[in-house]
């Protein structure tokens, strides 16, 4: 697979097209939450969940639909989802007055549908998984003209993601180490873009789901090697592939590699409810439960979080809250 081609510079361009539909998200420590952790860790969580679709991915969305030709706004734009990155795409394309067509998976999750809907996209429900909504928007990008916006295999997309990471650089330049939630690998990707750039120094570790693990046991197998299964409540990591444009770069930049349980990120996210009063989608949750697992190795290091979105349903919450993910 090829090496992402990425440059900083292309970083700072993101940064300028983002800047007129966004503010900087907070960045915040919550002692209680450092006593839980322990270790006399200091972890700083980056609160992503603040954007206006409650998600990095509205990032991902502005930085590639910013970037389009007048020729390719005119024909408009498809993407496919399971919630998060349609909803970027979906927002980014109605501020711009661009038509947008949204796929998703038959079965996906209703509320992040209806947001989709609200922010202007139109809706198709087609395929089993992720994975096949995407074969679908690939048909409708040949039959329709429109530009696909991958949410992974897009330069610009990682480029807009790389900007939370330049933004939580800027805003705290002596961290040590991020421990980062890895699905598709467009956040780690452009945050390891971002360290190369800044301070090679600072460390990076990717988490991810172990009930859909396919770019850690790519990782660690020194191979690519799709994955088979997607078992995990976490919704916005449930893809069974690996990437072109991210895979390399996840191979080269990470220190280390981890999976969580859903219980272990359940637990996480019961912990940014309590200590940091913030709503959290399972996603957002999963470098919380990384770091946990990796504190002994971090110990009295100040350590970046993100929360990268807080689009949980009613339903997947009260089973977190219920204790019911054993």
């Amino acid at each position: 697979m090829n090496k992402l081609n990425l440059s900083f510079d292309d970083v700072l361009a993101a940064k300028e097209r983002l800047s007129p539909y966004l503010t900087p998200t907070p960045l915040r420590n919550y002692p209680s939450l450092d006593k839980i952790i322990g270790n006399n860790i200091h972890a700083y969580i980056k609160h992503e969940n603040h954007l206006p679709t409650n998600s990095f991915k509205y990032r991902n969305g502005i930085s590639a639909v910013t970037a389009l030709s007048p020729e390719e706004r005119i024909k408009g734009v498809v993407a496919a989802t399971l919630g998060n990155h349609g909803q970027g795409v979906a927002l980014a394309a109605t501020l711009l007055g661009i038509q947008s067509k949204i796929c998703v998976p038959i079965g996906n999750n209703s509320d992040k549908n209806a947001a989709i809907i609200n922010f202007g996209g139109t809706l198709i429900e087609k395929g089993k998984d992720y994975d096949e909504a995407v074969e679908v928007a690939k048909d409708l990008m040949l039959n329709l003209g429109m530009t696909m916006i991958h949410s992974v295999n897009n330069l610009n997309v990682i480029a807009g993601a790389a900007t939370l990471t330049l933004e939580l650089i800027e805003q705290l330049p002596d961290i040590d180490a991020l421990v980062l939630c890895v699905g598709g690998g467009t956040h780690a990707a452009g945050a390891i873009t971002v360290i190369q750039a800044i301070n090679p120094k600072i460390k990076i570790y990717g988490v991810q789901a172990e009930g859909a693990p396919a770019n850690h046991d790519a990782w660690h197998a020194k191979k690519p090697i799709p994955g088979d299964k997607t078992d995990t409540f976490a919704d916005g990591v449930r893809t069974r592939n690996i990437y072109e444009m991210t895979y390399q770069t996840l191979q080269d930049g990470l220190s280390d590699f981890i999976t969580v349980s859903d219980l272990e990120t359940a637990h996480a996210l019961r912990l940014y409810l309590e200590h940091t009063h913030n709503l959290v989608e399972g996603a957002g949750a999963i470098g919380l439960a990384g770091l946990l697992k990796l504190k002994n190795i971090l110990a009295g290091k100040k350590v970046g979080l993100v929360l990268t979105g807080s689009n949980i349903d009613q339903a997947t919450l009260k089973k977190v809250l219920t204790n019911e993910f054993v």
